[in-house]
């Protein structure tokens, strides 16, 4: 340490000369001829140099502090919580809740899996819940659903199910007693004690205790759970040719909402059910490799030693379509059951059509309604059919707007007394664009009394504006409420719960529909806190069947589907308070996604250039922030296209794009154009492969043009199905807005495809050959750029033949196109079997397109999963 020391040793001064201490800290005399004018001087001048070098040290510190500060900024917007996400943890598929489907059994009892996994009953009548069925019970038999009988006595669970195909399954049932925790297997009498009985479908038969069964194509009946008698009603079921009861492939496909065609009549006495002929349906074959190869014993056998080949039922457009006839049967007397074959209205006659829906009117079993839908599904026709002989008349009919078509939509809504019913309908809105609403229809009256935009009208609807219906959930024709479920005008992904007066007694005043659910600072303020994340809702209400309500609604069961994890809620009709939080999803996931660095959503439109709207979903990487604006980082559009489907979506999921995102800095896009639900369909009819790649490819560019942070040089696109075709045309449209893409079992020759789907577009080959070759993917293949294609496909596949995969590499092979390309043995469609090793091949596939950072991706491969 340096110091100046002063002192006067002879007290007053006089003589004496300044003094230092030196750094060894002795004493030294300063020399004597100094003049005390210059140090004076000298003084002076240190000042000023102490002055200037505290400026320069404050200059210097305010620079290292500025650094740092900058420095840490930096880090802090580089720094996210969590680590990244690991392939595995998507694939167990333990992060996105999966419960087992709710439903009203009653009135006032309403059983749901609760927070423990098992089944519990909420009695609205004392506000109530009860354990029905324990979560070691359900783990046990791996229960995959269930249904009750009405008292709650008895509960049949479905269990080892086994897909066949898209929809269809075989699987065992199990009955079980909650008196008395006694399980009964669902076996068929003559089936082998050693094996059980794989079942297509087993039911309650109405409100009672008896069970309708269907086995290899047939239907069984039998009195009770505890009986071990068969009662077969029906036998003339043959594997791949009759089906009774069960849907054939087509319908299973793309007619039917599920997999059965059994409806009883609600006391039981009456059970109706479809039967379809596939005997002069064209067959689609391929190979079942797990067969193994056929070795004759003891010497030279006869035949092939070639793995066994199997077959499917599968028209094509153009050819002949499964024929199907509907039956009501009386079983009130088991010993002689009553038949009657239900024909179509008679202006079908003649005509190739669909059934699409049928259901019990009322709670009687005097009256059935079925919807048939012509082949070229332009025309759709709504019919009553009557005891004792069941004939059929037409009560109303839709149109498809000029060149459009009509979708199958649910079942009609009647009423108590059937001589009204609410339905989905195609309602013109501004130009020429047409949005799903609500219809109400009076029978004997023969008028459509609607409600739009306040004021009743001739013929309207009871829902208008480009908010589009959903699904109607409820009709209390006491209150003369209409509940269902909507979108929200400019709110991408979002459904919400509406509720809206129905039209009666020529009533004129003026209703709106309210929306329940989207502003929670209206009709759920008091429960604002539990919804706060909440924008896709579902609801269920009583009761949970296609008809309406003469009892009246007191509460529905709200449930929260997303963007936050899943929560449900009961709620009072009448002033829509919450009564009691069913379930919530939170306590358990909150903790082990706060430890996963997850993608932040966003959700918006965009305009087109024809003049609508398309939608569009980010998913941002962690690593992104707002303030980095010179960050450019890789893009993955996820396409799906098929018309009527949804991919923006505000339904909380983690798949494989939350995956992509959080692991490899992705920002992954999904997009809804044209042909999607409540998009326009009118320029995709009779063009598939045009209007929804363009609007791909326009997307797109206006999303490079306008987000900084999307790297142009490095955009990849893929699909599964329909999204492989339209990844295919993308790729094959010379654009080059995209470096790759991978098409997973994707359509390639619509000649190919079935002919349902097809021709509801299309329509028939000979009336418009030049579509179907201009859809045709394989005629883009030669545009195709090498190394920047990847194809997988199973073998297996009955919703896309595995022909489609080859057409498009034998098209891309003939034109030298450089390719990847892998196929999977004895896969369908989902190829759930190999999924690890495709998500794994489309990552090492996209690794080197978009420059990801391979080296991290190996290193994190080995990361450790903690357990709970």
């Amino acid at each position: 340490m340096h110091a100046n020391v002063h002192s006067d040793r002879a007290g007053s001064g006089g003589g004496s000369g300044p003094w230092r201490l030196p750094p060894d800290e002795t004493l030294q005399v300063a020399d004597p001829k100094s003049k005390t004018d210059e140090f004076y001087i000298s003084e002076g001048h240190n000042w000023r140099s102490i002055i200037f070098s505290l400026l320069v040290i404050g200059f210097v510190v305010a620079g290292i502090v500025t650094a740092i500060y900058l420095l840490g900024y930096v880090d802090e917007l580089l720094y996210w919580s969590g680590r990244r996400m690991i392939l595995d943890e998507y694939l167990q598929g333990d992060l996105t809740p999966q419960r087992l489907q709710p439903t009203w059994v009653t009135k006032t009892k309403y059983v749901f899996q609760s927070d423990d996994g098992g089944l519990a009953v909420l009695d609205t009548a004392t506000d109530s819940v009860t354990t029905l069925v324990t979560n070691h019970t359900l783990r046990q038999l791996n229960v995959k659903s269930y249904q009750c009988t009405v008292d709650l006595r008895y509960v049949l669970f479905r269990h080892n199910v086994k897909k066949v195909f898209r929809k269809s399954f075989t699987a065992f049932y199990t009955v079980y007693d909650v008196t008395n925790d006694h399980h009964m297997p669902v076996r068929l009498k003559d089936s082998p004690k050693v094996q059980r009985t794989r079942l297509q479908c087993a039911a309650w038969l109405g409100n009672t205790s008896a069970l309708v069964i269907v086995a290899d194509n047939d239907i069984y009946l039998r009195q009770s759970p505890a009986d071990e008698e068969d009662i077969r009603v029906t036998s003339t079921g043959y594997q791949n040719v009759i089906y009774n009861g069960v849907p054939d492939w087509l319908y299973q496909e793309e007619i039917f909402a599920e997999p059965e065609a059994i409806w009883s009549s609600p006391d039981g006495s009456h059970l109706m059910y479809a039967s379809f002929n596939d005997s002069d349906v064209g067959m689609m074959t391929y190979p079942w490799l797990a067969s193994g190869a056929i070795i004759a014993a003891g010497g030279v056998g006869t035949g092939s030693s070639f793995p066994e080949t199997r077959n499917v039922r599968y028209p094509t457009p153009g050819t002949v379509n499964p024929k199907v006839e509907l039956w009501v049967l009386d079983i009130s007397n088991v010993s002689d059951i009553q038949r009657n074959l239900v024909r179509p209205p008679p202006s079908l006659d003649g005509q190739d059509c669909y059934l699409t829906s049928v259901s019990w009117v009322g709670q009687g079993n005097h009256q059935i309604s079925a919807v048939y839908i012509t082949r070229s599904q332009n025309y759709s026709i709504i019919s009553s059919c009557f005891a004792p002989n069941w004939t059929c008349v037409e009560t109303h009919s839709e149109r498809a707007p000029e060149d459009e078509w009509l979708d199958i939509l649910e079942h009609p809504v009647y009423s108590p007394d059937g001589d009204s019913f609410l339905i989905l309908a195609s309602i013109q809105e501004t130009g020429t664009e047409h949005f799903t609403h609500i219809k109400h229809v009076t029978i004997t009256q023969q008028r459509i009394s609607v409600i739009s935009h306040g004021r009743y009208e001739q013929v309207a609807v009871i829902t208008h504006g480009r908010n589009q219906v959903l699904r109607i959930l409820a009709w209390d024709t006491v209150n003369h409420l209409v509940y269902y479920l909507g979108t929200q005008d400019k709110r991408p992904g979002q459904r919400h719960l509406y509720v809206v007066k129905d039209p009666v007694n020529d009533d004129v005043r003026s209703s709106e529909p309210q929306c329940i659910t989207c502003d929670l600072g209206e009709v759920l303020w008091s429960s604002r806190y539990y919804y706060v994340n909440c924008t896709h809702f579902d609801a269920f209400l009583t009761p949970m069947s296609s008809r309406a309500t003469d009892i009246g609604v007191e509460f529905y069961i709200l449930e929260c589907q997303g963007p936050g994890l899943p929560l449900s809620g009961v709620h009072a009709t009448h002033n829509h308070q919450l009564v009691r939080i069913l379930y919530d999803t939170r306590p358990q996931l909150t903790e082990r996604l706060q430890q996963l660095a997850l993608p932040t959503r966003r959700s918006f439109e965009i305009p087109l250039p024809h003049g609508s709207r398309a939608q569009v979903q980010l998913l941002l990487p962690p690593s992104w922030r707002e303030e980095l604006r010179d960050a450019a980082y890789p893009v993955l559009v996820e396409v799906n296209g098929r018309p009527g489907s949804e991919s923006v979506s505000d339904k909380f999921q983690i798949d494989w794009g939350t995956y992509m995102s959080s692991r490899n800095d992705v920002i992954y896009i999904r997009l809804d154009v044209r042909g999607a639900k409540g998009q326009s369909k009118q320029a995709l009819y009779r063009r598939l492969g045009g209007v929804e790649v363009q609007d791909q490819i326009a997307v797109l560019k206006y999303l490079l043009e306008t987000y900084s942070f999307l790297d142009e040089t490095r955009v990849g696109i893929w699909g599964w199905g329909y999204g492989g075709y339209v990844t295919a045309m993308v790729l094959g449209s010379q654009q080059n807005v995209f470096k790759c893409g991978i098409s997973v079992s994707p359509i390639a020759d619509w000649l190919f495809y079935n002919s349902a789907f097809t021709e509801r577009i299309l329509g028939l080959p000979g009336e418009n050959y030049k579509g179907y070759v201009e859809a045709d993917a394989t005629q883009r293949a030669r545009h195709i750029p090498s190394y920047s294609y990847f194809l997988l496909h199973g073998l297996a596949d009955s919703s896309a033949p595995y022909i489609h995969g080859i057409q498009l590499a034998r098209s891309l092979t003939d034109s030298g196109i450089l390719f990847r390309y892998q196929t999977y043995a004895d896969e369908g469609h989902d190829l759930n079997g190999v999924l690890e090793h495709v998500y794994r091949s489309m990552e090492n596939f996209l690794t080197p397109c978009l420059s990801l950072d391979s080296d991290e991706m190996s290193h994190d491969e080995t990361t450790h999963i903690p357990t709970d």
